[in-house]
């Protein structure tokens, strides 16, 4: 290691000779770069890989802050299924209000939230709204998750209040999120509930959810669509009916994630019936597709589930109306009971601990969004943020904790489905907090937000970053750079995954953009303002202080300046380190 008044160098030939946190002399301001120079054959998308990170999880369970965002731009913005993270924006997907509106029989909506999260997140001028539900000419209403692809932000469609349908909605990223020019919308034609996205890159997998009877018709039809297509041309479109897979009677996913080779459906209706596909095979081809019971049958006792969350090495489905939750290891098989566990987190520290709604995993630990606690013991919608420390063994209670997060900054923070997260912050998107005499839902719009890491962290450069992170919402951002200011943290990402091999990336802040560079070239950049975080925390390399993120290959130079290097700077070092 060799330092420099603004300048720091680290090598070595493996990750073992990174295995101690470094001291970072360097003091930041408004400009940073981080480079690494590394090799690997495993760029697995959605494994969080991280390079060089100034960055540690906090231990406390306390730092929740809450907005309500209802009415926003004059539009009834409350009732909302999962959130997307774009880099910059949160998006949070419309669904229900609660009451009819706008000629509506129902509450079902249209009403696009989004926030700016490098702005003030109490301030009425960080947020906005639009009212999507015409699109393309089509009723655009009531939505259930989201996918990212780079540019596009795709709302998956499930109900209008009166017939299921397939009405795909799309934004596009590049144009003004209040002009009807930036949105458009097609009837894929089937009368299914989708309930949530997986995304490996290229290929969005809706989740089936019910057909013809949205409460009894249990579907497992698949859908697929090509996003290298155009949205609009049937023959980008997909079906296949995974019914009877491994001899299961399989229907009703809430919500899937990808692991970087094979997708995974999380079971609401079929009760601990877990279904994933192989990916690097043909999407009709049956022996692409394997089942497994996980509930009674199997001793793990997995109740209904909505939503899941990979950490790297485990999927995590997360209970619905009940305390149990499942993990799956990856590296095991699929149908063999030995790659599966569970943990009953009824009581965790001291809270009933029942009935979550898509989960956040921040590097060490996994979050579970708090919705409804289930008919028995049945007390309702609540507020409980329950979190697993991967730190610790999954049956044991110590790496259990639970919070009451259902009074935060004086709202009733309850009841929510899936989430956000934008590397500091989760989201949490309101839904609903009580039902009405007749039975309809009483929604809300109170966001609740909670921070990962306060003042405990400055950087982080990553060769793998995860976009399925809220449970029940979809992007691969592939390799990232995050920055931690004052206004927030700012974060750039390639929106692709590297090739295997050797690559050089660079993160760079001028104090009013970020630059992504991979092998010398700029990939991608963002607009953002702030003065880095300061903190006594040291440079883990090659994974998160404290937690997971182990990068799957070699790192064989990093460095650090407390400086803003320019284009030349970077291709010049690429050059001068693929010459050595």
């Amino acid at each position: 290691m060799t330092d420099q008044s603004d300048h720091q160098s680290i090598s070595g030939e493996s990750l073992e000779d990174f295995d101690r946190p470094v001291p970072c002399p360097l003091n930041f301001s408004d400009a940073i770069t981080v480079e690494a120079w590394v090799e690997s054959d495993a760029y697995q998308p959605e494994s969080l890989q991280a390079l060089v990170s100034k960055w540690r999880i906090t231990d406390s369970f306390d730092r929740f802050d809450g907005y309500d965002a209802a009415d926003t731009d004059g539009l009834d913005t409350r009732g909302f299924f999962g959130a997307v993270f774009d880099g910059r924006y949160v998006y949070f997907v419309p669904q229900n209000s609660g009451i009819g509106s706008a000629g509506r029989a129902t509450g079902h909506h249209g009403n696009v939230l989004r926030y700016d999260t490098q702005a003030e997140f109490k301030a009425t001028t960080s947020w906005s709204a639009f009212d999507a539900s015409g699109t393309s000419g089509l009723q655009t209403c009531g939505y259930y998750g989201a996918v990212f692809d780079g540019r596009y932000v795709f709302f998956i469609p499930r109900t209008d209040g009166v017939d299921l349908h397939s009405r795909l909605l799309r934004y596009d990223t590049h144009g003004e999120f209040t002009s009807p020019g930036s949105w458009l919308a097609h009837d894929v034609g089937q009368a299914i509930s989708w309930q949530s996205a997986a995304f490996d890159g290229r290929y969005i997998y809706g989740c089936p959810g019910y057909e013809a009877d949205r409460k009894t018709d249990h579907c497992a039809v698949m859908l697929r669509y090509d996003t290298q297509g155009p949205m609009t041309d049937p023959e980008s479109y997909v079906l296949h009916d995974a019914a009877g897979t491994g001899g299961l009677n399989l229907g009703c996913f809430d919500g899937a994630v990808f692991d970087g080779r094979y997708t995974y459906f999380t079971p609401l209706g079929g009760v601990g019936q877990a279904l994933r596909y192989d990916t690097t095979g043909k999407f009709t081809d049956k022996s692409c597709w394997q089942a497994f019971d996980a509930g009674e049958v199997s001793g793990l006792a997995m109740g209904t589930c909505v939503g899941a969350i990979f950490d790297g090495q485990y999927i995590y489905y997360v209970p619905y109306a009940n305390t149990v939750a499942v993990r799956f290891d990856t590296s095991g098989d699929f149908t063999d009971a030995d790659a599966w566990s569970a943990f009953d987190a009824a009581g965790t520290s001291g809270l009933p601990a029942s009935g979550y709604d898509g989960a956040v995993f921040d590097g060490r630990c996994i979050y579970f969004i708090p919705f409804w606690e289930g008919a028995d013991p049945g007390s309702g919608f609540h507020g409980n943020v329950l979190r697993y420390d991967t730190r610790g063994e999954f049956s044991d209670t110590s790496s259990w904790r639970a919070v009451d997060a259902g009074k935060t900054s004086g709202l009733n923070t309850v009841g929510f489905n899936g989430g956000a997260f934008d590397g500091r912050f989760i989201y949490m998107a309101p839904w609903r907090c009580g039902t009405t005499a007749s039975g309809g839902p009483i929604a809300h719009g109170n966001v609740l937000r909670y921070d990962t890491v306060g003042g405990n962290a400055s950087f982080s450069l990553r060769a793998v970053d995860l976009g399925h992170n809220g449970g029940l919402c979809a992007a691969v951002p592939g390799p990232s750079f995050l920055v931690n200011t004052g206004n927030g943290v700012l974060n750039v990402r390639a929106n692709r995954s590297l090739s295997p091999g050797r690559h050089h990336l660079v993160g760079v802040y001028d104090g009013r953009m970020m630059t992504l560079y991979i092998d010398g070239v700029p990939v991608a950049e963002r607009s953002g303002t702030g003065r880095i975080q300061t903190c006594d925390v040291d440079i883990s390399i090659g994974r998160i202080q404290d937690g997971l993120g182990r990068f799957d290959g070699r790192i064989l130079e990093v460095g650090i300046s407390a400086a803003a290097r320019d284009a030349d700077w970077v291709a010049g070092r690429y050059h001068n380190l693929s010459v050595t």
